[in-house]
């Protein structure tokens, strides 16, 4: 088993670049800390972020999936199993304003209660040490898509 400071840190330090809230001067992955997912989506708009791309999914769809990846996190880290139902979480109706402020809101509330969880944790036993590298990698993933998508979208 893993002493927890020591797997912590660190996690916690990419968990925090990859979802834009870091204030590291230099990434381990990305340029700057805000370069990640929560920050770049603050500087996305409504209409962009619903334009899809070759049929692609949109950004705000990857959003809604993040979240969804978040949620279940959250069940697993509390002793539940649900089953998963990825193709629902792609389903996001196109947001207004509005709601485009929601989702971006309900995605930073979710990114603290996943770092509550991590905060939590006593110990690192080997699954749940997968589990951990798989968010940060899935997420990181995401962040990559919807700067490639916001790069497309604006040209």
């Amino acid at each position: 088993m893993i002493e927890t400071a020591t797997f912590t840190r660190p996690l916690r330090a990419l968990l925090d670049e990859a979802f834009g809230v870091s204030t590291a001067p230099h990434g381990a992955f990305l340029d700057r800390g805000e370069s990640g997912l929560l920050g770049t989506i603050a500087t996305i708009d409504a209409a962009t972020a619903i334009r899809s791309s070759a049929g692609e999914p949109t950004i705000a769809a990857h959003c809604a999936h993040v979240q969804y990846l978040l949620s279940l996190f959250a069940e697993y880290e509390q002793g539940r199993f649900p089953q998963p139902d990825w193709p629902a979480s792609w389903q996001y109706p196109a947001p207004d304003a509005a709601g485009w402020d929601s989702l971006r809101s309900d995605l930073r509330a979710a990114y603290a209660a996943t770092t509550g969880y991590l905060d939590a944790r006593t110990a690192w036993p080997e699954p749940a040490v997968g589990a951990w590298m798989m968010l940060v990698a899935h997420c990181s993933y995401h962040v990559g898509v919807i700067h490639a998508l916001r790069r497309t979208l604006a040209a």
